[in-house]
C-alpha cells in the first residue's frame, strides 16, 4: 500500500485542478462526505440524530469540516460548528465553505459560547491538517485542551480526526504538545507517512481511507513529480512476494543458505538464525562459526543444520563459494582480528551478502568503507538496529528515530545498499529511493536474539531466490507477524526461537491469500 509524505499529498492537490481538471473544491466535497460517511458507519447501530461538534480550522482542512456538517445535517444529524475564534480570514475554500453553512443556518460558535460540547456524541478535529509547521498556538491549544477535558468527563465520546490528528507531523510521526489521540482518522487517498511511524500511529486510532473522486496514483506518475515512494508493507504485498515453489522443488533448488557468526559466550546468535533460516524454508543451511567454538556449536545446534569452522580469509571465502546467500554477524564478536577479517570479506566478496551485529561494528563509519559496496552488482542488506546505525553513520539515535525514513532513504541511496533500519516500527530502504514501513510486530520482541532471528529470516529468503529488497521486505514482516500470533495468547516472555518457529504458519496463512 502506497503512504504519502506531506509533499506529495500537496503535489496531488496542485495537479488535480491544473493537469486533471479537477477543482479543489471537488476533492473537498468527496473528502467531506468521506469524514460524514465515517461518523455514521461508527454509529450505524444508534437510532436517532447525532450530536455532531465539527470543531474547524481555517484552513482546507476545516473546509472539509464544514462539508462534513452540511451533509450530516442533510443526513438528519445535530450539527455545530466551533471555531478557534470569529474567523475573518483563512484560505478562500473555507470562507466559501463557512458563508455556505452560515447560509444554511447551521450552528457556527466559539469557546465565548459556552460549553460548545454538551451532549456531543462526535467530536471532529479538523483543525489543522497535513500543513502543521511547528508547535500548535494559542486558540488552537485552547479548543483542543477544552476538548480533552469533555472527554475525561464524558470517555464514550467519539472523536475523529480529519486526514491527521492536528498536532502529528505527517512526514515524521513526531506529535505536538497537545495534540490528542482520536478514535478514527479519516485520511484521504492514502495514510501519511507519520500515521505509521511513533509516536504518530498511537495517536490516530482507527485509519479509515476515503478516496478523493480520481485516481491520484496517475498524478504521481506526472513527469514532474521528483518525490521518491513509500510503501507499507502488508500482508497483501508480502503474500504475493513469497518465494514460488514447483511440485518438483527439492533441497537443491530452495537455495543453500550460510551463516557466518560465534564467538566464544556467543554461540547462540548463529544458532537462532540458522533455525530461523530453516523454518522459513531454506533447502540447505550451514553454519561456520571461529574454529575453537566449533565443538560448543555442533552440540547445541539442530540436526537440520550443517556446520563448519574458519580461521582466516580463505576459508570464508571457500564455505561462501558455492551459497545462495550468506548471512554475516550474529554473535561474532568484537576483537581486533575477527573484525579486520570481517571487514576484508564483506568489501571484497560477491556473494549474496546479509551484514548484521558485530559484523556491522566491524565497518566503523560507513564513509571509511561504504563505497565499496556501491561497486557490487548487487546490493548487501545491512539490518542495524538505531545504535548500530548512529555507529554507521555518525547520527545520534534521537536523530534517526526523529526521521527514521528519510535517512534511511538518503543511506541507502548514497552507499547502493538496501537498509533494514530496525525498530518500532522497522523499515527497508533500497538503493533506487524505495522506503517500506513494516506494519507487523510488536513490543514483546524487545528481547535478546530477535534480531538474530530476523537475520536468518532475511537470508535464507535471499537463498530462495527473492532480490534483495524483496527478502528484506517479506522479512521484516514475516517476523513481526510471527511475534504477532505468539501475542495473542502472551504479550510478553516468547523467545526469538518461538517467533522462528511460528514464520511457516505465518507463512501458509499468507500462501492462501493468495489461493
Amino acid at each position: 500500500m502506497r503512504i504519502l509524505a506531506k509533499e506529495e499529498a500537496n503535489f496531488i492537490d496542485q495537479w488535480a485542478p491544473a493537469k486533471g481538471h479537477l477543482p479543489l473544491a471537488v476533492l473537498m466535497e468527496n473528502a467531506g462526505r468521506g469524514v460524514a460517511e465515517a461518523i455514521v458507519t461508527a454509529f450505524e447501530e444508534k437510532e436517532g440524530p447525532l450530536e455532531v461538534v465539527i470543531v474547524a480550522g481555517k484552513g482546507n482542512n476545516g473546509a472539509d469540516g464544514l462539508v462534513a456538517a452540511r451533509q450530516l445535517e442533510e443526513w438528519g444529524h445535530e450539527v455545530r460548528i466551533v471555531l478557534p475564534k470569529d474567523h475573518k480570514e483563512g484560505s478562500a475554500l473555507f470562507q466559501a465553505q463557512l458563508a455556505t453553512v452560515e447560509a444554511l443556518e447551521i450552528p457556527v460558535l466559539t469557546l465565548a459560547d459556552g460549553d460548545v460540547f454538551e451532549a456531543a456524541d462526535v467530536i471532529v478535529d479538523g483543525l489543522v491538517g497535513t500543513g502543521l509547521q511547528g508547535d500548535l498556538q494559542g486558540p488552537i491549544l485552547e479548543l483542543l485542551d477544552r476538548m480533552d477535558a469533555h472527554v475525561d468527563t464524558y470517555p464514550d465520546t467519539l472523536l475523529v480526526a480529519i486526514d491527521v490528528p492536528s498536532g502529528l507531523n505527517a512526514n515524521t510521526g513526531a506529535v505536538a504538545t497537545g495534540a490528542l489521540g482520536m478514535d478514527i482518522t479519516v485520511t484521504f487517498g492514502a495514510p501519511k507517512q507519520g500515521m505509521c511511524l511513533y509516536p504518530g500511529k498511537s495517536y490516530c486510532g482507527e485509519i479509515i481511507v476515503k478516496g478523493l473522486g480520481f485516481a491520484w496514483e496517475t498524478a504521481l506518475l506526472d513527469e514532474s513529480n521528483d518525490h521518491f515512494p513509500t510503501e507499507l508493507i502488508t500482508a497483501d504485498l508480502v503474500a504475493a512476494l513469497l518465494p514460488e515453489r514447483e511440485p518438483t522443488a527439492h533441497k537443491g533448488s530452495n537455495g543453500h543458505t550460510l551463516i557466518i557468526g560465534g564467538s566464544d559466550g556467543m554461540i547462540g546468535a548463529p544458532l537462532l538464525a540458522s533455525e530461523a533460516a530453516i523454518y522459513t524454508g531454506a533447502g540447505k543451511v550451514t553454519t561456520v562459526v571461529p574454529s575453537n567454538c566449533l565443538t560448543m556449536l555442533q552440540s547445541k545446534v539442530m540436526p537440520e543444520v550443517m556446520t563448519g569452522s574458519f580461521g582466516n580469509l580463505l576459508h570464508l571465502r571457500m564455505h561462501s563459494a558455492d551459497k545462495e546467500a550468506v548471512a554475516m554477524g550474529p554473535g561474532l564478536g568484537r576483537n581486533e582480528e575477527t573484525t579486520t577479517l570481517a571487514k576484508n570479506f564483506m568489501t571484497t566478496t560477491e556473494v549474496p551478502l546479509v551484514i548484521d551485529a558485530d559484523a556491522l561494528w566491524a565497518l566503523g563509519h560507513m564513509d571509511i568503507v561504504g563505497m565499496e559496496f556501491s561497486k557490487r552488482e548487487r546490493p548487501v542488506i545491512m539490518t542495524p538496529h538505531p545504535g548500530e546505525f548512529a555507529r554507521l553513520t555518525g547520527l545520534t539515535v534521537d536523530a534517526i528515530e526523529a526521521n527514521r525514513i528519510e535517512v534511511a532513504r538518503q543511506f541507502a541511496i548514497k552507499y547502493q545498499v538496501v537498509l533494514v533500519l530496525k525498530g518500532a516500527p522497522t523499515v527497508v530502504a533500497s538503493p533506487d529511493g524505495l522506503v517500506a514501513v513494516n506494519s507487523s510486530g510488536n513490543e514483546g520482541m524487545g528481547t535478546g536474539g530477535m534480531g538474530d532471528a530476523l537475520t536468518g529470516v532475511i537470508a535464507s529468503l535471499l537463498g530462495q531466490g527473492l532480490e534483495e529488497v524483496e527478502a528484506a521486505m517479506v522479512g521484516v514482516f514475516l517476523h513481526g507477524a510471527a511475534a504477532d500470533e505468539l501475542y495473542k495468547s502472551r504479550q510478553r516472555g516468547f523467545t526469538p526461537s518461538e517467533v522462528a518457529r511460528e514464520v511457516p504458519y505465518v507463512m501458509t496463512q499468507l500462501l492462501e491469500l493468495e489461493e
